[in-house]
């Protein structure tokens, strides 16, 4: 038992909450996703923090390079003028249905249908492994683009001047 306490206090620890934030990745695409459009149910229109641990290399790249525009444009509205997991500036999110889908080369699609107020809405969720942990790549929303949809890898690299 006095183990077990110690394992539990090593896992309680400031050291251990750390290295958990540095392990990139989820175990499950489909419960993160799930588990997101949840947290976004339950607080309508209030902020989620963005789960970059989830991200790809190149996605949290995108993500970083998009930022740093912001900051040095303050004055412009960027592409991401909207929560992209809700694809709406304002939400209350409710049934939603979550489908996984996989593909050869460790690569697994997550689609997820909500309804916004009254509008239905949908997005496809593009994972793949990175050290053995699956990591969000790309997100499309309907079509993927023009008025039907966004791709956003192509929203982080869309820059006013």
């Amino acid at each position: 038992m006095y183990r077990h306490l110690l394992f539990l206090a090593a896992l309680a620890s400031p050291a251990a909450v750390h290295a958990q934030a540095e392990l990139r990745g989820v175990e499950d695409p489909r419960v993160f996703v799930r588990d997101m459009y949840a947290r976004y149910a339950a607080t309508n229109d209030a902020p989620i923090p963005e789960p970059r641990y989830a991200y790809s290399a190149r996605l949290a790249a995108l993500f970083e390079a998009y930022d740093g525009w912001q900051r040095a444009h303050e004055d412009l509205v960027g592409s991401l003028d909207f929560d992209w997991w809700t694809n709406a500036q304002d939400w209350a999110i409710r049934d939603v249905s979550i489908v996984e889908f996989n593909f050869p080369g460790e690569r697994k699609v997550v689609e997820a249908h909500w309804r916004n107020y009254d509008r239905q809405d949908s997005s496809r969720f593009f994972f793949l492994r990175e050290n053995d942990r699956w990591v969000l790549d790309d997100v499309i929303n309907g079509t993927g683009r023009g008025d039907d949809g966004w791709t956003l890898s192509a929203l982080l690299q869309a820059r006013e001047e």
